[in-house]
């Protein structure tokens, strides 16, 4: 009943004009940092690390500006989970920059991981077969990877949030548990897998890769590169570039190698952080400062 209920209100507020969440952002991202202060130790010190060269005003302008950007996270995401693909298409909420891109992976590679980050709004990787104008993507040929929630009501949230864009249900959303099966059983598919990368190793992984983050040491997941060498398939970048006055995001496929079993996991993950620590300087406000980047470092 509770879920119900969620999703009912979910959908109501979805069903309102996407410049009406642009404005209701600034009033959440307001909430966030102001009244309830969500995460703010974690979101400054994070931000700190990251930026230490930059004077204190400094800082905290890229901490009220990623919360704004909270804000257009939450507003966007309620208002995707409301939309099919006619309202995506004409939102224009995402441009993909480069969809020559992804027609020449599609044509010469036997499939494609790419690594995403938390930079943009990756709640809406879902809709990215609607956002190629090339018409490469589609709903059979892309795959979402998730980790699933362990509050049950909530993982079935977002699931259905996710994927509400799709007619005909959609087949491609894996749980990372289950990415080995799926990729063995869609060999012949030419995928596109979406996996987000730039994470702390879930729980006590026994093994991980050190990788150099905004200047800092720090250990990272690696599983979709290790899957990657394994099936030889591409690797690419997403850059998830966000627009001015937070307008929609501009989406890049910036490549990384076309055989990763051509090249070592860690220099997969080395590239992989320096493309997302450009973006971040480009936009601090941009990225997910509100979970911790560097434990124990």
């Amino acid at each position: 009943m509770k879920k119900k209920l969620i999703r009912f209100f979910m959908r109501l507020l979805a069903a309102m004009p996407l410049g009406v969440h642009r404005f209701n952002a600034h009033i959440v991202g307001w909430i966030a940092r102001v009244l309830v202060r969500y995460r703010r130790k974690v979101v400054q010190d994070n931000i700190d690390k990251a930026f230490p060269e930059l004077g204190g005003k400094e800082r905290k302008k890229i901490c009220r500006d990623f919360y704004l950007h909270f804000g257009q996270l939450v507003c966007e995401t309620i208002w995707f989970g409301g939309s099919k693909k006619e309202r995506l298409v004409k939102s224009g909420i995402v441009n993909i920059v480069n969809p020559e891109e992804i027609r020449r992976l599609h044509e010469s590679v036997p499939g494609t991981v790419v690594l995403c980050s938390h930079m943009g709004n990756w709640e809406i990787y879902g809709g990215t077969p609607y956002f190629d104008s090339g018409h490469t993507l589609t709903k059979d040929n892309c795959g979402v990877v998730y980790r699933r929630l362990r509050n049950a009501m909530w993982d079935d949230i977002f699931k259905e949030n996710r994927l509400y864009c799709f007619e005909g249900g959609f087949e491609h959303y894996i749980e990372s548990s289950n990415i080995i099966r799926h990729m063995y059983g869609n060999a012949d598919k030419k995928m596109f897998y979406f996996i987000i990368t730039d994470q702390w190793p879930y729980f006590k992984a026994p093994s991980y890769i050190e990788v150099n983050f905004m200047g800092r040491r720090t250990r990272t997941m690696s599983g979709a590169a290790q899957v990657a060498r394994r099936y030889s398939l591409a690797v690419s970048y997403l850059s998830m570039r966000r627009r001015e006055k937070g307008k929609g995001y501009d989406m890049e496929f910036v490549p990384i190698c076309d055989n990763a079993a051509t090249m070592d996991l860690q220099s997969i993950m080395d590239k992989y952080y320096s493309l997302l620590e450009q973006d971040i300087r480009k936009d601090p406000g941009n990225y997910l400062w509100s979970h911790r980047r560097w434990k124990k470092y």
